[in-house]
């Protein structure tokens, strides 16, 4: 893990939408930014970790993910280029996380050191007041991911976990083909199944037609909720 230089068009980042780039720039300078390189499977954060940092994916991607004693692994959320995560911890000092913050590829991570500055009585200006507004409509979209995943957990079946989660991605994507963000590991640890049930009941589903796909690329040819995609 190492501090270096890089150079992201942060107007792209949902964090700083609305605002101009001096404008990221006085918040970047207010709140001592740092942006850190991670090797692939390192970890950012470990469960029991004081969080001191909001935490922006500038490149790469990382895993929100649950470990239990025997060192199995829970993939909660997988979080690419923009996706914000330890939000949750603001302005909460001194909470430990529950979860680990796992690296899954190589990842240019800023980190902002809100804190209890941000709450401060102080901070009021019109960036800071605006970068508030985003981190609470980030919550609000974060949120309605984890649902969305506890919707896929609560299926009965590997097969209507498979198919909540394509239909899923399906609708993020706005098309019947996509590629996903996991191998099939990740993949069996983020819908909470076996790796092996997982593969042959693919391989069922697409002998009878309902999904096509080739390596992480799926394409949705028929399901019973097909009219929703």
């Amino acid at each position: 893990m190492a501090a270096r230089m890089y150079a992201p068009n942060y107007l792209d980042i949902p964090l700083f939408q609305g605002l101009e780039r001096e404008e990221i720039s006085e918040v970047l300078q207010k709140f001592h930014a740092l942006i850190k390189h991670f090797s692939k499977a390192d970890y950012i954060y470990l469960a029991g970790d004081c969080v001191e940092n909001l935490c922006v994916v500038l490149e790469g991607t990382v895993q929100m993910i649950k470990e239990d004693i025997w060192g199995e692994k829970a993939i909660i959320a997988n979080l690419g280029a923009g996706s914000v995560f330890a939000e949750n911890f603001l302005g909460k000092l001194g909470d430990r996380s529950v979860v680990s913050y796992f690296v899954a590829s190589d990842s240019e991570i800023l980190m902002l050191p809100l804190g209890r500055a941000l709450f401060d009585a102080n901070t009021t200006s019109k960036a800071s007041q605006r970068l508030m507004c985003n981190i609470v409509s980030i919550l609000a979209d974060n949120n309605t991911r984890l649902i969305e995943k506890t919707e896929i957990l609560c299926k009965k079946t590997l097969r209507s976990k498979i198919l909540a989660y394509l239909e899923q991605e399906a609708r993020n994507n706005d098309c019947r083909q996509f590629t996903i963000p996991f191998n099939r590991t990740d993949l069996a640890n983020y819908l909470d199944a076996d790796r092996s049930a997982l593969t042959r009941e693919l391989a069922r589903m697409k002998e009878e037609g309902l999904i096509d796909y080739n390596k992480n690329t799926f394409t949705i040819l028929a399901t019973e909720h097909s009219d929703n995609i």
